[in-house]
């Protein structure tokens, strides 16, 4: 079956989806088995707390070296290959992780952990955009993104089963056997969605596939991402650990207050996919302005919650959702941004290479800042809550050069 066997919107569209979202779900589960193992990872190699936020860290630094030659790859041999590649870099990574020796042999078997989750996320924005019309992406974007929620969910409950029986390498082997079932079942039923060619130029000549970085609110977007995803990700990089030492709570009640909040993140997916679908084109990026105001005042109070179960939890709840807003915005506001849509995997990269980048400065930039100001958790709030406001800014210069340079000119387009 081709990709053109696909009708949009279909139930053989909503099957590649559930796959390829389940097999990111194993994917997150191996980025996010780190912050709720830090204080064992600590005991087990004798090493600091900025040391462990690096296996955080080394991940987005990886996507942000990868997701341009990445997406030229995507280009080149599909989505289906190249998720295939993305698993197999994720079974290697916590088959090798589990059994390491030493701090730096786990540090080193991250960079591939980089390379399944940046990369994921491109597979799957790939096969929605080819499956789903404009009007109805939003939903699956939305829906996709839960895959870090639940994915933590899942980490947050297996760790209370595993690490007591088989220390935090426990979680290492779970992922690499999740993520050996996804490998079989994205190989059955994900099918390739069909690659469009470059339209030549004048001359005759087709165009670079750098031609598909010189977008300049696919730009600005990637940045506003970038931005706020420093303060998402401390949020998920850190807090487990802010609740235990920060609030005192111990790493059950700590991990069962993530595990309530994952819930959170998953209604909120759930809401802001049904907002995009709801928001037109044009405003998506006034809705991403949005979304970056509410993080900013989230962000301000995240440390600054009292040491109560109920309190932190409904919190928790409040801010995962949080969260998980700003990327299926991204995601559906992507392939509208752009003047040449048939570049859209050279856009992603650019777009993750933003969001990359604030992840690999969400765990350890934080960290530091804390570790400085002598365990001080509110110290790294002018880092998080000054980036949402940029963030705010970026977005709405994108919205304004994609009503005006873009979307106007396929209006005209598609009036003449």
């Amino acid at each position: 079956m081709s990709a053109t066997d696909i009708k949009l919107n279909s139930g053989k569209s909503w099957l590649q989806f559930f796959i390829v979202f389940l097999t990111g779900v194993t994917i997150a589960f191996g980025m996010f088995k780190v912050p709720v193992n830090m204080p064992n990872i600590m005991n087990f190699y004798g090493v600091e707390m900025s040391q462990v936020g690096l296996l955080m860290s080394v991940v987005g630094l990886t996507c942000i070296f990868t997701a341009i030659p990445a997406g030229a790859i995507m280009q080149k041999i599909g989505a289906k290959k190249f998720g295939l590649i993305v698993i197999a870099a994720a079974i290697i990574e916590n088959v090798i992780g589990a059994f390491a020796p030493t701090f730096e042999v786990l540090l080193a078997t991250r960079f591939l952990e980089g390379i399944s989750y940046g990369c994921m996320t491109m597979v799957s924005v790939a096969i929605i955009t080819a499956n789903f019309s404009a009007d109805k992406r939003g939903l699956p974007n939305g829906i996709w993104v839960i895959w870090v929620s639940l994915a933590n969910l899942l980490v947050a409950q297996l760790a209370n089963v595993l690490v007591p029986s088989f220390g935090w390498q426990g979680e290492w082997i779970a992922a690499a056997v999740m993520q050996a079932v996804m490998l079989v079942l994205f190989i059955l039923f994900v099918k390739d969605p069909a690659i469009e060619e470059p339209e030549p130029v004048a001359g005759g000549k087709k165009p670079s596939v750098l031609e598909g970085l010189k977008e300049p609110a696919v730009a600005l977007m990637s940045l506003a991402l970038g931005l706020l995803a420093v303060g998402c990700g401390c949020y998920t990089g850190l807090y487990p650990t802010f609740l235990q030492t920060g609030l005192g709570f111990d790493p059950t009640t700590a991990n069962n207050i993530i595990s309530i909040s994952t819930f959170g993140g998953m209604v909120g997916s759930l809401l802001v996919g049904w907002v995009i679908n709801k928001t037109a084109i044009r405003n998506r990026g006034i809705l991403l302005v949005v979304i970056a105001v509410i993080s900013a005042v989230a962000f301000a109070l995240q440390f600054r919650i009292p040491s109560s179960f109920v309190i932190v939890t409904v919190f928790a709840v409040v801010l995962s959702a949080v969260t998980q807003f700003n990327m299926p915005v991204g995601f559906a506001m992507a392939p509208d941004a752009m003047k040449r849509p048939e570049f859209l995997a050279m856009g992603l990269g650019l777009v993750m290479i933003g969001a990359n980048v604030g992840g690999a400065l969400s765990t350890f930039l934080p960290a530091k800042l804390v570790e400085d100001a002598g365990g001080v958790w509110t110290a790294c709030d002018f880092l998080v809550v000054g980036f949402a406001v940029l963030a705010a800014l970026c977005a709405l210069g994108a919205t304004l050069y994609q009503r005006k340079y873009v979307l106007k000119n396929k209006d005209e387009s598609s009036a003449a």
